[in-house]
């Protein structure tokens, strides 16, 4: 009976900590700006779950840098990525979006987290191949975003 209560009880924790998860990966969907300071938009980050996949569009002020669909399972998608062929794959671990780039012989890794009351999002570089110093970039929701909540 102890050994049927201790299952149990297992699994309603997990459950909750991957509903947990869901509500945080749902925080991620949304644009995402960097300012320059003096409140333009430098950079934005565009992120929507579509069912199993998700659709990442990033943009500077000069235009798209890149914008693909792919999958959250860990399966390569062969994307573009500035007129470069490249490959990315994108999973979650727990809130954490990951996505890891191939472009040539360059690896890197990037993490997405929603940070503070959900208004924030960081945005780590991480230089695999070759290895380099990782950088932490952060963002703010858009203001059209923000008024959706």
């Amino acid at each position: 009976m102890r050994v049927l209560v201790a299952g149990l009880s297992t699994l309603l924790l997990a459950g909750s900590a991957l509903a947990a998860d869901d509500a945080a990966r749902g925080k991620l969907t949304g644009k995402w700006e960097q300012s320059d300071g003096n409140g333009e938009a430098k950079s934005t980050w565009t992120l929507k779950e579509v069912g199993d996949s998700i659709h990442m569009n990033h943009s500077n002020l000069t235009g798209t840098i890149v914008e693909f669909d792919c999958n959250v399972g860990g399966k390569e998608c062969e994307i573009k990525h500035a007129g470069h062929k490249s490959k990315v794959a994108v999973w979650f671990n727990g809130p954490k979006l990951i996505e890891m780039e191939t472009m040539g012989t360059q690896v890197v890794k990037r993490r997405f987290t929603v940070t503070g009351n959900g208004d924030t999002m960081d945005l780590e570089t991480i230089p695999l191949v070759p290895s380099g110093q990782t950088e932490t970039t952060h963002f703010k929701r858009g203001a059209s975003e923000a008024t959706k909540e």
